[in-house]
């Protein structure tokens, strides 16, 4: 039988890791683009105006939602929770719609779909993660939350992917098809993983829906 207090550490621990890899890979993708001389790639005709919009947006996803899956803060503080789901739901969605866009207008013909799918998902999940709230159908709100959360987290998993790319990677070893590869399994894999724990294992050992 599990021990709630050991649930709630372990729980913590996830979100305080997440939320620090988040930082991490946060600067080096800002640092990378914007900060390094040269790195905005080849000429793009939709401007560097939507990366800015597009990191000013997203950064307060990533340093709000790890807060939304603290039980503590939903109970005790109810009227914080929800001003960072709106903040979250509103980040979220200018984000993802700038993803979109520039995934379908950059100069990376073989991102453009990858990024279509990556930013189309994490708007669904997040404007269905809302209206389940709004209906107060919370476990559905918090399995929304949770997919929309792995969605915004692609950054993270990219960034983490090309750091282990020697180890995970090792059997591609065309650069070009090795990016590709890593661009579709920095949203496949974890939504997969996340999939798994949130709807396939409970169906599996045949709890039902409360």
């Amino acid at each position: 039988m599990k021990n709630p207090a050991q649930v709630v550490t372990w729980k913590r621990v996830l979100l305080a890791s997440l939320f620090l890899l988040s930082l991490y890979y946060f600067y080096r993708a800002v640092s990378y683009r914007f900060v390094a001389p040269g790195r905005l790639g080849p000429p793009n005709p939709i401007g560097a105006g939507w990366y800015y919009t597009h990191v000013l947006f997203a950064l307060p996803v990533l340093l709000g939602a790890p807060l939304q899956f603290l039980s503590e803060l939903r109970h005790r503080r109810p009227v914080i929770h929800r001003a960072i789901g709106k903040a979250y739901v509103c980040g979220a969605t200018v984000a993802a719609v700038t993803a979109v866009y520039m995934g379908a207008a950059g100069p990376y013909e073989g991102s453009r779909l990858s990024i279509g799918i990556t930013g189309t998902l994490w708007l669904f999940f997040t404007l269905a993660a809302w209206r389940q709230a709004v209906n107060r159908n919370f476990p559905a709100h918090r399995a929304f939350m949770i997919r929309s959360y792995t969605m915004a987290l692609v950054l993270v998993w990219l960034r983490l992917m090309f750091d282990l790319q020697d180890y995970l990677f090792f059997y591609v070893t065309n650069e070009d098809l090795r990016d590709s590869t890593r661009e579709w399994a920095s949203w496949v894999v974890p939504l997969v993983i996340v999939e798994f724990w949130i709807s396939w294992l409970p169906q599996l050992k045949g709890d039902r829906a409360q």
